[in-house]
């Protein structure tokens, strides 16, 4: 076995046995001098803050907090510190203090002394995050771990870090993504905002991104909105033909939720909650107990010609419609546990069900059910092309390649599955619950209309792989397109792109996910062992030198959307296999467990590493530089 055989297999050995039983403490980030006295500086300008409170110099002082804040959050950045550093955990605490006298002392909160400072967060940025940012980044759903349903979610950021810099809109993360380039733009999947939006934000970043609502952890625009009216909810007694819990609610929910959730639903009606049903919308009540030619709601699914909701989408079932009726008839009683709380907690979607489902039953079952979605799967991505399937104690091979190819494809990745099974120091048969599903394409064409038809995407031309494995396992598969056998600077050849993706798919077993860079790396990196050509490993340090210019600040190397799907590759190869060389094995085994548990990834490295995610990254800079470039 050669050398870098037996580098590879240690480092695979190691990375799991970590994963499962090794810890390291935390340490706090050291701060410059410069860092130091910015930071005695803002302690000192909080104290000025409660001599304001003292002389009634309530905006001045809400002013003053709202700019030392700012000043925090870059400092904190800049020193990439932990959320957990006593540094900044001591100061964020000490101006929530600060904060709170000011809310008693101006009755209730900060939107009185706002209301001449500028553009308005509450009226005027409020409205557009609820209608273009919540339904995705919100209670009901939160996105790369955003919240941006309330103030204090948006000033915490998600997965890829903070996301505003209060004085610099061109450097806060939000105004980035929502000039990104298309398939890295905010929103996702849909519109850009207007330019007069942008630059309401933007104006309002380089303000000082003040709060001027009640409560940074009130939804966001409720200092805006009227108080609602409470409402009579009667107890089922048991007795009615119809369960609101069983037999309305999952349809609204599953028809309704989208448009009529969040700070912003439509027309004023709001289905999260039961008592948001009974309460109705801009119009009143939708639902009358008692009387269901009375009920809005009823009319609007059942009786108008034509029939006006659900919105753009296919008819309620009849008996769904008849459920509605008969349970407004009976009284619209309740017959769950919390009038208060939200629908979606207590009623399970139907994917839910359906995981639920999956979860009793046994390896052959559910391998019966993967080799069903093999050919519908298919033909929704080439309909014209017929496939071939071919199984294996861990794989469904399902491509339109020869039957040769597809047998010599088997072999390869039964040997890595075996390999796999041997350094995860696992049994199991197979490594995938149900198997996994590889699906080959003869040409570029298959792979594309697969990504567009399944994914929903467009991908990158260099990329001719991917894996999906769902914590379920309810999709496990890997893609590939037939790139053949003879290596180059642009493609290792079909071997080596298998293995990194049966090894990347691999690492996206179980609850969790780790970014692309560290999953698509390590899988990358594993397949070089068994390459006879370096070439496109070459290639793709030096792709990784090309790309480092995208990188303005050191947080932008580990954030999700600063380089393209092959970028990230050339990237994450060669960012792991810096950490991996210099960190030693250990650390890049627990980097890889607390990117799973939803750490962010600079956290994640100042946590592991105890550094800040500036000195890491100017040290894997110098490896990238055209000297240090392997030959």
């Amino acid at each position: 076995m050669s050398y870098r055989s037996v580098l590879v297999t240690r480092i695979l050995v190691a990375l799991m046995f970590c994963l499962g039983v090794m810890a390291i403490p935390a340490e706090a980030a050291k701060l410059t001098s410069a860092q130091r006295k910015e930071l005695a500086s803002i302690k000192k300008n909080l104290g000025k803050v409660a001599v304001l409170i003292r002389q009634k110099k309530y905006d001045e002082a809400k002013e003053l907090t709202d700019t030392e804040e700012g000043k925090l959050d870059k400092l904190a950045q800049d020193a990439m510190l932990a959320e957990t550093d006593p540094v900044l955990v001591s100061t964020k605490k000490l101006i929530g203090l600060r904060r709170k006298v000011l809310e008693k002392m101006m009755g209730g909160g900060g939107n009185k002394a706002a209301a001449n400072q500028g553009v308005s967060f509450e009226t005027q940025i409020a409205p557009i995050l609820n209608e273009k940012c919540v339904s995705c980044h919100g209670a009901q759903r939160a996105s790369a771990n955003l919240k941006l349903d309330t103030f204090a979610g948006m000033r915490q950021g998600g997965r890829s870090g903070r996301l505003l810099i209060p004085g610099n809109p061109n450097n806060s993360l939000i105004a980035r993504k929502l000039v990104a380039p298309a398939n890295q733009r905010m929103p996702r999947n849909g519109p850009a905002l207007d330019q007069a939006q942008l630059q309401l934000i933007g104006r309002w970043i380089a303000e000082g991104a003040r709060f001027d609502g009640e409560k940074e952890t009130d939804p966001i625009g409720a200092s805006t909105k009227k108080k609602k009216a409470p409402v009579k909810v009667v107890m089922a007694t048991g007795d009615e033909k119809i369960s609101f819990m069983n037999d309305v609610a999952p349809w609204m929910l599953d028809f309704c939720l989208r448009c009529h959730s969040g700070n912003n639903p439509a027309s004023g009606f709001s289905v999260v909650t039961f008592e948001d049903i009974l309460r109705g919308g801009d119009t009143g009540e939708v639902v009358v107990p008692g009387k269901p030619d009375d009920s809005r709601l009823w009319h609007l699914v059942g009786l108008q010609d034509p029939i006006k909701m659900p919105q753009g989408q296919a008819l309620l079932k009849r008996k769904d419609a008849k459920a509605l009726e008969t349970w407004i008839a009976e009284g619209a009683k309740f017959d769950g546990k919390d009038a208060k709380g939200a629908l979606r907690a207590m009623v399970p979607t139907e994917d839910e069900k359906r995981m639920a489902e999956l979860a009793t039953l046994s390896p052959e079952k559910f391998a019966d059910l993967r080799r069903e979605s093999l050919e519908p799967t298919w033909k929704r991505a080439v309909n014209n092309e017929k496939a071939e399937l071919l199984e294996t104690d861990d794989f469904m091979f399902y491509g339109n390649v020869s039957t040769d190819r597809l047998k010599q494809i088997s072999g390869w990745a039964q040997a890595q599955a075996d390999a796999l099974r041997k350094l995860f120091n696992e049994t199991r048969k197979p490594l995938w619950k149900g198997k996994l599903a590889v699906y080959v394409f003869k040409d570029r064409f298959g792979y594309s209309e697969f990504n567009q038809s399944i994914e929903d995407r467009r991908v990158d031309p260099a990329t001719t792989w991917h894996s999906k494995v769902t914590p379920t396992f309810l999709d496990a598969y890997l893609v590939l397109q037939d790139v053949g056998d003879v290596a180059a600077a642009d493609s290792p050849g079909l071997q080596t792109n298998l293995t990194a993706g049966l090894t990347n798919a691999a690492i996206q077993r179980g609850a969790g996910e780790v970014p692309m860079w560290a999953s698509r790396g390590l899988g990358v990196l594993l397949a070089a062992n068994g390459a006879s050509d370096q070439s496109y490993f070459e290639s793709l340090r030096q792709q990784a030198l090309d790309a480092a210019p995208k990188v303005s600040r050191p947080e932008e190397l580990v954030a999700e959307g600063t380089f393209s799907p092959s970028e990230t590759t050339a990237v994450g190869f060669t960012l792991v296999e810096f950490l991996i060389n210099n960190g030693g094995l250990p650390k890049m085994a627990l980097l890889l467990k607390d990117l799973k548990s939803g750490t962010t990834a600079q956290a994640a490295i100042q946590k592991v590493y105890g550094t800040n995610l500036r000195a890491l990254a100017t040290a894997y800079a110098r490896t990238l530089r055209p000297g240090k470039v392997k030959k």
